[in-house]
């Protein structure tokens, strides 16, 4: 079935009330009638397709985890690039700091092992993979497994989820977790 064009807006707002009353159906109407749309705004933002599934993705959960909201949303297309935009936002401060954080380390790293031996370097990252393999065999199991395919196998918070057999709300613990 074709998804009914929203652009009336007693149509959008019977959508809404059927997505409020949790109807699948109607959310995925709305979905198919503003994904690429939404993708475009926050492309713009991130410049990072990956990034950019993620946070539509995201967003659009967000949609139907606050469903019931939706009875009072005058214009739902400035609610969602506005939930969007705020999610992006967050996004991206949080991976500046996670740059910050990784430059601060790396300059104090550098001044530590500045004029090191090899044989001293080598001892110093034996001991920093012992450190991680400990701290890594104090989580829950399923912790443990999540880490380990992220950080050994490079897997993607997605990759995880899907090897792991977790519905997608799970996976959204994974990335809590990592």
């Amino acid at each position: 079935v074709a998804p009914v064009p929203l652009e009336d807006p007693h149509s959008e707002k019977d959508v809404l009330h059927r997505v409020a009353a949790g109807n699948e159906h109607a959310f995925a109407q709305l979905f198919h009638a503003y994904y690429e749309q939404l993708a475009d705004y926050v492309f713009l933002l991130t410049r990072s397709m990956p990034l950019t599934e993620e946070i539509v993705q995201d967003s659009f959960t967000r949609i139907w985890i606050h469903r019931e909201q939706l009875c009072v949303v005058a214009n739902f297309r400035s609610y969602l690039f506005t939930v969007s935009r705020n999610h992006t936002l967050n996004c991206l401060r949080g991976l500046a700091r996670e740059a910050q954080k990784k430059h601060e380390w790396t300059a104090h790293y550098r001044s530590e092992t500045e004029g090191e031996t090899a044989e001293e370097t080598a001892l110093r990252s034996q001991q920093y993979y012992q450190l991680i393999e400990a701290a890594i065999e104090q989580l829950p199991p399923q912790q443990q497994k999540a880490c380990l395919l992220s950080r050994r196998d490079g897997l993607s918070h997605q990759a995880i989820g899907h090897e792991m057999q977790l519905s997608r709300l799970t996976r959204d613990e994974v990335k809590r977790w990592l």
